[in-house]
């Protein structure tokens, strides 16, 4: 679903940009797409009102890390064991 709501953004992005007078330059949706893409993190601060830096924070501190998991070991866990033994 997100995948399609992106699509449907960039092709609305296209679209308006399109009416835009560009001296008979069209738009590419696949460098819009990419242009879009990388500046994801931009956009959702935008649409939250918030500071990029504390839209960053926030994704930071709520979704890199690993949760704990008493059935399974991350990479760095499995790590540390192998070099215990």
């Amino acid at each position: 679903m997100i995948k399609l709501l992106f699509c449907v953004l960039v092709g609305q992005v296209c679209n308006r940009l399109e009416l835009l007078p560009a001296d008979g330059r069209h738009v590419s949706l696949l460098r819009l797409a990419r242009i879009i893409a990388e500046c994801s993190c931009l956009v959702a601060a935008a649409i939250l009102r918030l500071p990029p830096q504390q839209w960053l924070a926030h994704q930071l501190n709520a979704h890199v890390f690993y949760e704990k998991r008493p059935d399974r070991k991350n990479f760095y866990e499995l790590l540390a064991a192998l070099t215990r033994a």
